[in-house]
């Protein structure tokens, strides 16, 4: 297998490959491939019926991908994103609002946005990515919805949930 340079730290992408010949299979430095069962799932302490499994969580890129899942007629407290967000519906049915999801949904969701699913009678789970600016400390904020506290959620807490 032929290497290339990692230039990934000089925010250079390498060359696309020629045309007319075969290519080669090349693993690039960050490249990750995991198994379904190789991260526990976690309940979201204070959230009955809300957890999490965190599949990849990378510090330099600042950059999450986790399963989330919301029980049945469930919320999740009112959270602002510090990055942008990808979230997948693969089961269930949910809202943020007038905005309704199903299975094959997308949410796209940019930096500054808040809100907060709901679910009804199906609960849901959907595959979201997170993608943070480099170096930023927080990638979600939370609002207590009693007292109005707010909880920071930045990359170590995503990387100490990958167990």
């Amino acid at each position: 297998m032929n290497a290339r340079p990692d230039t990934r730290h000089a925010h250079q992408v390498p060359a696309p490959l020629p045309a007319g010949k075969p290519w080669p299979a090349i693993a690039q430095p960050g490249d990750a491939f995991v198994a379904g069962d190789a991260h526990p799932w976690h309940d979201m302490v204070g959230y009955p019926g809300s957890a999490i499994k965190v599949l990849y969580a990378d510090a330099a890129s600042n950059t999450v991908a986790f399963l989330y899942r919301l029980g049945p007629n469930q919320s999740f407290p009112m959270h602002e994103h510090r990055c942008r967000a990808f979230a997948y519906t693969l089961d269930g049915n949910w809202n943020y609002g007038d905005i309704h999801l199903a299975p094959g949904g997308l949410a796209v969701e940019q930096v500054g946005s808040t809100h907060y699913p709901e679910t009804r009678e199906t609960g849901f789970t959907v595959f979201t990515v997170l993608v943070g600016e480099p170096g930023e400390s927080v990638l979600l904020r939370s609002q207590d919805p009693v007292t109005g506290e707010v909880a920071e959620l930045g990359i170590e807490y995503f990387i100490g949930l990958m167990g």
